[in-house]
């Protein structure tokens, strides 16, 4: 795999600053912005994406158009054999977690770690032959879109107003009745940022493409209620309901003391000091993570080992970290696949940032740090580089 020169932060187009981007377009309104990351030269060929997506782990799709227009979808790994079969040009292939699984393509996400890094969700690349498409459709999450190689055509309606009906086929929803106000072509190099709802279709042009789209995590509001719920119920001891002093009862009535014990018990499990809210939002946004032990490459760090051994964060293991310590501004509260831990504030942005850490008296001052280190690493959520 080769790389391009890796950027560390986007080119934006004229009279625009990272700043104006933040305050005007960020979940408002698109833009496009042309050779955001000039000379891009695409480290991963399609024959590499398609050799990904048989790999067991992979977590592959296949968008396939029949001859009546309908698109399908097909779920991987996939054998090579499928893509014999491919001879039309009426199919795409998408890959997601792309920088999980060839960990080097991680420094592309580092221009986009101007916005918070626990939204940033993952690198999906996709392939299109010329004249190839997967529909118009509508996303409920942030994207920049980066074309990497050829060129491919996007169609977008900017009008928020539109009622975009939906129409299933199979697993994907389509939009029917799709109208652009707006088109582009891109090019390698070129980004195209689209908020949340924006209709959009995109088409390879010319030749066949490959477009790479980093997705940001929008959790449902309802699916985060539910969670918390859950999380404070787990806590809660085992305790019925109790009656206070009745009076006798009519036959099926609710009274209003019984409604309002049930309050109070609502009340008192649910009215959380900030911190133990915090640490519940910190082990909600990180527990999908995925933490992959057990890796013959990984090597075992033996109990107050302080020596070069390297480490990094696990592919799929999810970190962040929360400023919730008042009276000591250089402790964080550092959240890792669920599970929450203290340390200090520089090592949870190294860990965050996927820097890799030499576990030594040097690198390391903190003695309950580099015990955090350890600990991390015999849980699979960071591993030896």
């Amino acid at each position: 795999m080769h790389h391009s020169k890796l950027p560390t932060e986007l080119c934006w187009p004229d009279g625009i600053t990272q700043s104006r981007f933040l305050k005007e377009y960020w979940q408002k309104k698109p833009l496009l912005l042309k050779q955001a990351i000039p000379d891009f030269d695409t480290p991963l060929p399609a024959d590499e994406l398609a050799g990904l997506s048989l790999e067991p782990d992979s977590t592959p799709r296949l968008v396939i158009q029949d001859s009546d227009g309908c698109f399908h979808l097909e779920h991987g790994p996939f054998d090579e054999s499928r893509f014999a079969t491919l001879v039309d040009n009426n199919w795409s292939l998408l890959v997601t977690d792309v920088e999980k699984h060839l960990p080097d393509l991680r420094d592309y996400l580092i221009p986009f770690q101007f916005l918070p890094t626990w939204r940033i969700d993952d690198l999906m690349i996709s392939y299109a032959p010329v004249g190839a498409s997967v529909g118009a459709h509508v996303d409920e999450y942030d994207v920049f879109l980066l074309q990497a190689s050829g060129k491919r055509r996007w169609l977008i309606d900017r009008d928020a107003q539109s009622l975009h009906s939906s129409i299933a086929q199979g697993d994907l929803k389509l939009v029917d009745n799709f109208q652009a106000t707006d088109e582009w072509e891109l090019e390698p190099g070129d980004i195209l940022y689209l908020p949340p709802g924006v209709a959009h279709h995109g088409i390879a042009c010319e030749e066949a493409c490959t477009t790479w789209s980093i997705g940001f995590r929008a959790p449902a509001i309802r699916d985060s209620v539910m969670r918390i719920a859950e999380m404070i119920a787990e806590a809660l001891p085992l305790q019925r309901y109790r009656d206070g002093d009745l009076n006798t009862a009519v036959p099926g009535e609710i009274t209003a003391d019984a409604i309002q014990r049930f309050k109070t018990e609502w009340l008192k499990a649910t009215q959380l000091e900030n911190s133990a809210f915090e640490t519940l939002i910190g082990r909600i946004l990180t527990e999908a993570g995925v933490a992959e032990s057990g890796s013959d490459d990984i090597q075992t760090l033996s109990k107050g080992d302080d020596g070069d051994v390297q480490v990094q964060k696990a592919p799929f293991s999810l970190m962040a970290w929360h400023q919730n310590h008042a009276d000591d501004s250089s402790r964080v509260s550092l959240y890792v696949d669920g599970s929450v831990h203290a340390c200090s504030r520089t090592l949870a942005i190294q860990l965050c940032s996927g820097a890799a850490l030499t576990i030594n008296q040097t690198a390391i001052a903190h003695e309950k740090d580099r015990a955090l280190l350890r600990l991390l690493h015999e849980q699979g959520c960071l591993i030896a580089v």
